[in-house]
């Protein structure tokens, strides 16, 4: 009878251990996720964007990071960029996608969508005192899109502004 008691006592003492520490799995989760869920909304507001948990987050804090990052002819960096180099960089680091340097050279490899199937990631072009297309943005969402202006840099607007309204030119996603 005595080794059965010792097999019914460890048994017990193990449940004992384990289950403590299943408990505070549960915690460490719930507060990463509460800890996530403020992190979006922090991010939204700062951005004026509508973020939520199904948002590719990475290209949130991206954008934040580059935000206010000025305007410099055939610039690639954080001294200064123009669009097209920043848009090819945010689509490499977030979507590890390649669609060439110049705002047109994109525009030729995108696939034409329609506005109103545009999502976040895809791509808005502007022909802006030019024949061709020469101004590129990233859209993100509800008609928002990140792009680099000529005087206030890396920033984000509504495609529904008069100035973008008439000089959009189309959409395009990368495949």
């Amino acid at each position: 009878m005595r080794p059965f008691r010792k097999y019914i006592l460890l048994f017990f003492l193990s449940g004992v251990i384990l289950l403590p520490s299943c408990k505070s799995r549960k915690t460490v989760s719930s507060t990463s996720a509460k800890t996530e869920r403020k992190k979006i909304a922090q991010l939204s507001k700062q951005l004026n964007v509508s973020i939520n948990e199904q948002s590719n987050i990475a290209l949130y804090e991206l954008i934040q990071d580059w935000i206010g990052v000025p305007h410099k002819d055939n610039g690639c960096s954080k001294s200064g960029t123009d669009c097209s180099c920043f848009i090819k960089m945010v689509l490499a680091e977030v979507y590890r996608k390649d669609v060439g340097r110049s705002s047109h050279e994109m525009f030729t490899k995108t696939q034409r969508i329609e506005s109103k199937d545009l999502r976040e990631g895809d791509l808005v072009f502007f022909k802006i005192k030019s024949v061709k297309v020469s101004h590129v943005g990233l859209y993100l969402n509800e008609n928002k899109f990140v792009h680099v202006s000529s005087s206030k840099g890396v920033m984000i607007s509504g495609l529904d502004e008069a100035y973008f309204k008439n000089s959009f030119v189309g959409a395009g996603r990368i495949n």
